[in-house]
């Protein structure tokens, strides 16, 4: 049985068609659905200089969080054409994979809708999000191309 669910955005096309799937899925098993998107840390990659001035840090972060907490406005406001669906959200801030895991565990979620790319560039070392959610989450993962 399919009781809750929690969906990852993130703003990108991905997660887009994640969220339509998760909405079916809530609507075909009246299931609460939560929205969280989660901001990650800025990181800034200059080899060539040693000092970061942190005023541009603390902008960067500001940009980013606004950007995340737009994506989950309109992903809001698609999602509340629903009828009957019962929606929640959510913006946090850390590691994506991470915190969408502990989210699904701690608040017993039955199953994880996330895109399987996001905004980020895929890293083939590390992984992909979607891919650490999958092998980290204790609950049932759908990967939505």
């Amino acid at each position: 049985m399919i009781g809750k669910i929690l969906v990852a955005i993130d703003g990108s096309d991905h997660a887009d068609h994640a969220l339509g799937y998760a909405l079916d899925l809530a609507s075909k098993y009246s299931a609460k659905l939560l929205l969280l998107t989660v901001v990650p840390p800025v990181f800034l990659q200059l080899p060539s200089l040693n000092v970061v001035k942190s005023q541009a840090l603390a902008e960067a972060s500001i940009e980013l969080e606004n950007s995340f907490r737009t994506a989950l406005l309109r992903a809001e406001e698609r999602a509340k054409k629903t009828p009957n669906l019962r929606l929640f959200t959510k913006l946090e801030h850390g590691n994506p994979d991470e915190v969408i895991v502990e989210t699904a565990k701690t608040g017993d979620f039955d199953v994880i809708v996330v895109g399987s790319r996001g905004l980020g560039r895929r890293d083939f070392a590390l992984g992909s999000v979607s891919s650490r959610v999958a092998e980290n989450a204790a609950c049932p993962v759908l990967i939505v191309k």
